[in-house]
């Protein structure tokens, strides 16, 4: 088989890349065509993403791998986090800059969403956790705060939908991503449209759910003609193709998609929405094949970015490697709860954590390893918590736990992982997001025949490290101080 290219354009909160991956007929590789930051952007109305820029930066991508690997180029697609859309108008054109997710706009509409429709009812409809920036509560936003963009628009087009659409894609809705707002009905490609109705969002919005795995058009060069590069949809959602690219040899796997966020989950046959379930906050969005990601979001290392970007504000420039390095030759005793609502919005976010640590009348450690190590013990008891909650649910409960994604390149809180969990904890591949985006490309290009043999050549092509619990008896006395910080303990 000669050299086939899939082009990964995959996108997080803090960074978006274009990766090469390129399939020899045995293994895949991946290659970096261009990285580039995509962090949100504070106008006097809010935090917006600069897709335009952000689009142009995919294009000089795209451009170069095409120049460097020519007509062995296959397909092209696109991740991006979840939640965050645009609306467009009857011509495809975007009514202004999308809102960024952690934008104060939805303030008191988790509130004002549960006065209509009781929390109970909503999570039996959705399955979805309740968190104030999930799509449901944006639109409901908009219709109160923007009207005229509303009556304007004729569709919504989520951020990879968007970007996919810009390449020479269809205007589609792709189901990973449709289902973390929110308004798809549990385990279904299905608008909820009575629960549309009930929040006043206009239903001509909600546009047929297209499948991923799927080719949605041909990629447009810079004159506009449609080139032989199929644009194809992946699983749109970040995590979503992260989910694809672990490389379990078993069905319904637990995962850990480490990065801005910690997605922390079991691939699932379906939905499970249990009273349980939803007093746990957990989410059931759609994956690959019909699967189900059951999974909590933690806040993961947007809590250290925070920390990094502060620390940065005088000129030093710091690595995560060093910070990490130094976190590990230090002790403390004290914690945070990764998802206090203190920690959810940019902020000075050091002092934040040393607020909320002398708030429950603990000690604030000296140093930036001091709160570099709080964060990562903290992130390891919560992971602990929530792995036993699942556990509970779940008789056929795993003994290994899939850490992907950049946090896997981090031993250390690897390590912590397994010791507060008791799971063996397998960690990388770090690229598992790019690598599910091209399994997703390889199935629809008829290269794959299915997720599992995606998985297959995962495991064929790249190293995973190996983590074992050594002294968990050490986590059982920080777990139970830890579990009195949560809320309802």
């Amino acid at each position: 088989m000669s050299k086939r290219v899939y082009l990964a354009v995959d996108l997080g909160a803090d960074s978006g890349r274009v990766m090469a991956g390129i399939h020899d007929g045995q293994k895949l590789v991946l290659e970096e065509m261009a990285r580039f930051p995509t962090g949100g952007m504070q106008f006097p109305d809010g935090w917006h993403w600069d897709l335009a820029r952000i689009y142009a930066d995919i294009r000089k991508g795209i451009a170069k791998a095409v120049a460097e690997h020519g007509d062995a180029v296959a397909s092209v697609s696109v991740d991006t986090w979840g939640v965050d859309y645009g609306l467009l108008d009857e011509r495809g054109r975007l009514l202004g800059s999308p809102y960024m997710y952690r934008d104060a706009r939805t303030d008191g509409m988790l509130d004002a969403v549960s006065a209509l429709v009781p929390p109970a009812d909503l999570y039996a409809r959705n399955g979805i956790q309740p968190m104030f920036f999930n799509t449901i509560y944006q639109l409901f936003a908009e219709t109160r705060q923007s009207p005229g963009a509303m009556a304007a628009a004729a569709r919504i087009a989520f951020v990879p939908d968007l970007l996919t659409y810009w390449l020479g894609g269809e205007a589609c809705v792709e189901r990973t991503i449709a289902s973390t707002s929110g308004l798809l009905k549990a385990g279904k490609a299905e608008w909820d449209l009575e629960l549309a109705d009930k929040l006043g969002i206009p239903r001509a919005l909600l546009a047929p759910i297209s499948e991923p795995c799927t080719t949605a058009g041909a990629l447009r060069g810079e004159d506009g003609a449609a080139s032989k590069i199929k644009v194809v949809l992946c699983g749109s959602h970040d995590t979503a193709s992260a989910v694809a690219g672990v490389p379990a040899t078993a069905t319904n796997p637990l995962f850990l998609s480490s990065g801005t966020w910690s997605l922390l989950g079991r691939e699932l046959d379906g939905p499970l929405v249990t009273d349980a379930t939803a007093a746990a906050k957990f989410s059931n969005e759609q994956g690959l094949a019909g699967t189900t990601r059951f999974l909590k979001n933690v806040a993961g290392m947007w809590l250290l970015q925070e920390c990094k970007r502060n620390w940065e504000r005088d000129g030093e420039k710091l690595e995560y490697e060093s910070i990490v390095n130094q976190a590990a030759g230090t002790m403390t005793d004290s914690f945070i709860d990764p998802d206090a609502p203190e920690f959810s919005r940019p902020c000075d976010m050091p002092a934040a954590l040393s607020a909320w640590l002398e708030k429950t009348g603990q000690t604030v450690p000296p140093g930036r390893a001091g709160l570099t190590r709080v964060i990562f013990e903290s992130l390891a008891l919560k992971y602990r918590v929530l792995l036993r909650r699942m556990k509970g649910w779940m008789p056929d409960f795993p003994e290994t736990l899939h850490v992907v994604g950049g946090g896997s390149r981090n031993a250390l809180l690897n390590q912590m992982t397994a010791d507060a969990s008791g799971l063996r904890v397998l960690a990388g591949p770090s690229e598992a997001t790019a690598l599910g985006n091209v399994v997703a490309q390889m199935i629809a290009c008829g290269d794959l025949g299915s997720l599992q043999e995606g998985r297959e050549l995962i495991r064929a092509s790249f190293e995973i490290g190996e983590f074992t619990p050594r002294d968990t008896s050490a986590w059982d006395d920080k777990a139970a101080r830890f579990e009195k910080l949560l809320p309802g303990t």
